[in-house]
């Protein structure tokens, strides 16, 4: 070991190695770059078109390298450029993560996913007329099927809200939130406040906020060391500068703000500690030598279990968790999300071993974040699949599926009556396919696999079902919302209904003011007078709205209790005009047709009394 021969050879042979070795290194590094650069440029071309301020992303690749890049600005007014290290928000994206740390629980035996979610929340208790043998799960909150809706609009909408506000207050406010509208585990219906409740059973199990919890228990294991559940912000208190602004249209800055149901949306990452995330879910849940989370439940995500479109045949859907998603060509596990001021996508192909996240931090109302994942899924390195070509099987069913669907589950409560208005869909059944027409949408295609099985247009899988429930009525689902059939006829009475009131208020308006122009004075003593001031009584809060942050509109404040006055005069002021047209005795015919106006308002009127919108609460 002392021959000097030997030294100089030994240093000269291991200092050719390492150039060899750098020299690879460099020309990986380049091809990589380049490669990088490509994309990097798609991005930045596709945030230029779509008006976008910037985006972070990661790639992870099928040995498990991560590509990590941002592009644009981190912030709109100080014009500062956004870094691939900087921190973002994911919205509902934190439900993926959550739910792991459910599975987390559920390994150590701490939880049953299939026992009753009233057990681990004594303190609740669910309207559910199938208590007695349908019982809302642990399992059914983690996969959208508790029957529960999704949101009222206090609960995200709400300047009130405070990072340390109780989960408990989101339920026991008003205790309505948690009726259960269909029968649990048999229908899909995305409810952040069922992700709110698996929170509270966190808590109730472990005895810490659930944040703590998590944050310890959760990504600590993980590495995400740039990760969190607890509130972080721009400025102020919980002000972290690594954190990128998030953006409105017309690329307004918005800084992070509470919400109650923030276990369904409040986290924050980087594009890194995503992919560290990614890398776990396409695993064997094993962390070192020992298991984190079992195998089977990470297999299991993405999986509907129960409901009726996966019993009728239909396999994409959504669980623990994850949806399974038939977009540009691939199917993937995936899931967005989206809150004031950012937009992301988490996928991940564990067959593939290969996976990408994106955050834009700008949440615009027009731009087409499809077209990112499009772009981050070519770069990928994804085997296309193999589609099967569809069988185009004649349609000779004995139901007749023709007809006007609606929506089964509102979005956001007591807005299903808009629901009716506005998201209902036809269906048309030809020789051998079907059509479906959404309302203001693009109309889709379907061809039949099997019976009542069908594929749309660019999709890999089967994309949607027919089926009856036991009572004989008919569904469509696509795995994600089911759409009920109705009667035509009831359909297009809400419209002729909706018509004719909106065109009463109309006229009532336009006569009210004109009649005003003409007699100032005699104006109070005309018939409709009692329906005008009702109508202008209506036009009192929107100043006062177009003042306030759109995010205090689920709040009790100035406009809203303003809204709420307006909307119980109206009536009043319309019954007014019909008792003075009644003792006018019999009216001339301009009087007949403000009669007719004043008429078709107050039938508008009851129909949203019906529905619970008259008064109008936005706050409830």
């Amino acid at each position: 070991m002392n021959n000097p021969s030997f030294l100089l050879n030994y240093v000269t042979n291991r200092r050719r190695l390492f150039y060899a070795f750098v020299l690879i290194v460099c020309m990986m590094s380049s091809t990589l770059a380049q490669t990088n650069g490509d994309l990097k440029r798609e991005i930045e071309t596709a945030l230029n078109e779509e008006g976008l301020t910037g985006a972070v992303w990661s790639i992870v690749d099928a040995d498990g390298r991560v590509t990590i890049d941002a592009a644009g600005v981190k912030n709109g007014k100080s014009g500062a450029l956004l870094k691939s290290t900087d921190r973002v928000h994911v919205g509902s994206i934190t439900k993926t993560i959550l739910a792991v740390g459910m599975l987390r629980l559920a390994t150590e035996n701490k939880i049953d996913l299939d026992e009753p979610a009233g057990k681990y929340l004594p303190e609740l208790q669910f309207n559910n007329a199938w208590e007695a043998s349908h019982p809302v799960t642990i399992r059914h909150l983690m996969d959208h099927a508790s029957g529960l809706t999704d949101i009222r609009l206090w609960q995200i909408f709400s300047e009130k809200a405070d990072p340390d506000s109780p989960l408990a207050f989101t339920f026991t406010k008003d205790k309505s939130v948690l009726n259960i509208q269909s029968q649990p585990g048999t229908m899909f219906s995305y409810s952040n406040m069922g992700y709110t409740l698996l929170a509270m059973i966190i808590e109730n199990v472990t005895k810490e906020r659930y944040e703590t919890y998590l944050d310890k228990n959760l990504l600590q294991p993980l590495g995400m060391k740039n990760s969190t559940f607890q509130f972080v912000t721009q400025s102020g208190d919980n002000a972290d500068s690594m954190l990128a602004y998030g953006h409105l249209d017309g690329q307004v800055i918005h800084p992070a703000l509470p919400m109650y149901v923030r276990p369904a949306g409040q986290f924050t990452t980087t594009a890194l500690d995503m992919t560290l995330f990614a890398k776990f879910l396409m695993s064997d849940g094993r962390i070192g030598e020992k298991e984190f989370v079992k195998t089977a439940y990470l297999r299991q995500m993405g999986q509907p279990q129960l409901t009726a479109a996966k019993q009728n045949g239909l396999q994409t859907g959504y669980g623990l968790g994850a949806m399974r998603r038939d977009r540009n060509g691939q199917v993937g596990l995936a899931h967005s999300g989206n809150i004031v001021g950012y937009h992301a996508m988490l996928y991940w192909f564990a067959e593939q071993k290969r996976a990408f996240f994106i955050s834009h931090n700008m949440d615009s109302e027009t731009a087409n974040y499809e077209r990112f994942n499009d772009i981050l899924i070519r770069y990928s390195g994804l085997d296309k699949p193999t589609v099967d070509p569809a069988k185009k099987l004649p349609l000779k069913s004995t139901v007749n599926w023709s007809g006007y669907y609606i929506p089964v589950f509102s979005k956001v409560e007591p807005l299903a009556y808009f629901d009716v208005l506005s998201s209902f869909s036809r269906v048309r059944v030809r020789n051998n396919f079907v059509s479906i027409q959404p309302f203001q949408k693009s109309e889709k295609t379907l061809i039949q696999t099997v019976p009542n099985i069908f594929r749309s247009d660019g999709k890999v899988e089967n994309s949607q079902v027919f089926y009856q429930d036991s009572e004989g009525e008919s569904f469509f689902s696509d795995g994600f919302s089911t759409h009920k059939k109705i009667n035509g006829f009831y359909l297009l009475a809400h419209w002729i209904s909706f018509a004719l009131g909106g065109f009463g208020l109309i006229y009532l308006l336009i006569s009210g003011v004109v009649q005003t122009i003409k007699s100032p004075k005699q104006i109070f003593s005309k018939s409709i007078s009692g329906g005008f001031v009702g109508v202008i009584c209506l036009l009192i809060p929107i100043p006062f709205f177009l003042r306030q942050s759109f995010v205090a509109l689920g709040d009790q404040n100035v406009a809203s209790v303003l809204l709420f006055i307006s909307t119980a005069i109206l009536p009043v002021g319309l019954a007014i005009s019909v008792i003075q047209f009644l003792k006018k005795g019999t009216p001339k015919w301009q009087d007949r047709m403000a009669l007719a106006a004043v008429l078709f308002s107050l039938q508008w009127l009851l129909v949203l009394l019906y529905w619970n919108l008259i008064p109008f609460r936005l706050w409830v």
